[in-house]
């Protein structure tokens, strides 16, 4: 399967920022939230899922009259959207829950009631508030979103729109990117990145806050900061994951005109009897392959880059040069083939049958590289801290 890099339509582009809203503002934000929530659950309870019961219900609740009617509306088409992909799931034959009451900590304001004045936003109904405007907004604004995360932190996603479309890549640069565990990556020119271990670096503080908060009364004062400290080192470890992967990306979209990627199904390797007596099922977890991919393929839709996903199947047991399988188990680290004696990092040998299957889709014969003699030869693996300065910063 292969992905283009480029879209026929105007770009998309998401900035988040922080935000610091004042206490009162703080406190018509908490308002509206709430409101927002007796909107989803009446429409859970009622089964009524048109936003053209919003002016009865305001009749009937005055106080709904606090939040913008596009924010109400937002709540509204949310449950819909969640409810048919909830058919999708169930047609898949996938098991699929249902909709629950929930306590929402966001609003939406999509076309109108926002104002941004360089690092001021005014949102309808809440008010003024500031904002750490770190980077400029591209394009035209169509959406805002302001939340509220577990870490008492605020921060303002602004959804924007530029005209410009970007042109699809005429490059030949090609690498093809096998994602494991002894390190992150490792890709057909012999990189390799390390794996970062956010979870297990943070494992000892998490573990101390998380039996102190277990001791602490609930209800009391002391459990709700003790919630806050483990909700800031889960978010710690959530930042320096999207800061390595935004850095992993960034490089490959910057250096190569086409990706090769596997598709991995990520549950069932999780929920594998032989994962979870390893241990490997926390460290999968912790790659977040899944975001990875997805990180990739929306940089290199904003670069005109194309992405190749690929079948897994098979690119670790077999020989990149002959085409021999042969069964690895994971604790051997070399690719040796008996038949051709080709001998190089597993990984490495991964990464090249990855890119030899992509290559495929962009009009190279599947054969060619073996029956010409131009495969790749063996390469030394060159390990890239993430500090490196080729790897640039968002």
């Amino acid at each position: 399967m292969s992905t283009h890099g480029f879209v026929e339509s105007g770009m998309r582009h998401v900035t988040r920022y922080r935000a610091y809203p004042s206490h009162p503002v703080e406190q018509r934000l908490f308002n509206g939230f709430a409101r927002c929530s007796f909107v989803r659950h009446w429409c859970l309870e009622t089964k009524v899922y048109r936003d053209s019961c919003l002016p009865k219900l305001k009749e009937e609740y005055p106080e709904l009259k606090e939040v913008h009617s596009k924010v109400l509306q937002n709540v509204v088409q949310q449950i819909v959207h969640n409810l048919i992909a909830l058919r999708g799931l169930k047609a898949k034959g996938r098991k699929a829950g249902k909709l629950r009451k929930k306590w929402l900590h966001s609003m939406i304001y999509e076309q109108s009631g926002f104002k941004l004045t360089g690092n001021r936003l005014w949102l309808s109904k809440i008010g003024e508030m500031r904002i750490e405007l770190s980077r400029p907004v591209p394009g035209r604004i169509k959406q805002i979103v302001i939340k509220h995360t577990r870490a008492h932190k605020w921060f303002v996603a602004i959804i924007s729109e530029t005209p410009d479309t970007p042109e699809p890549t005429t490059g030949t640069r090609a690498v093809g990117i096998d994602l494991n565990l002894e390190n992150f990556s490792t890709d057909t020119d012999g990189v390799v990145f390390e794996h970062p271990h956010n979870v297990r670096k943070a494992a000892k503080r998490l573990r101390r806050a998380q039996r102190q908060l277990s001791r602490a009364v609930k209800g009391s004062g002391n459990r709700r900061k003790q919630r806050v400290k483990v909700a800031r080192i889960h978010e710690k470890v959530e930042n320096r994951r999207n800061d390595f992967l935004h850095k992993w990306s960034r490089y490959y979209v910057d250096n190569y005109d086409h990706i090769a990627l596997e598709h991995l199904n990520i549950k069932p390797m999780v929920e594998s009897l032989e994962s979870k007596l390893r241990g490997r099922s926390k460290a999968i977890l912790d790659a977040a392959w899944y975001k990875a991919r997805a990180f990739i393929q929306y940089k290199a839709a904003n670069a005109g880059t194309y992405v190749h996903i690929i079948d897994p199947a098979y690119t670790t047991q077999d020989c990149f040069i002959c085409g021999y399988r042969e069964k690895k188990d994971l604790s051997q680290r070399t690719h040796c083939c008996p038949v051709c004696g080709y001998t190089v990092p597993r990984d490495l040998n991964a990464a090249q049958n990855i890119l030899k299957r992509a290559s495929v889709g962009w009009g190279t014969p599947e054969s060619t590289l073996v029956e010409t003699g131009t495969a790749t030869p063996p390469i030394l693996a060159v390990q890239v801290p993430i500090n490196e300065t080729r790897i640039s910063r968002l």
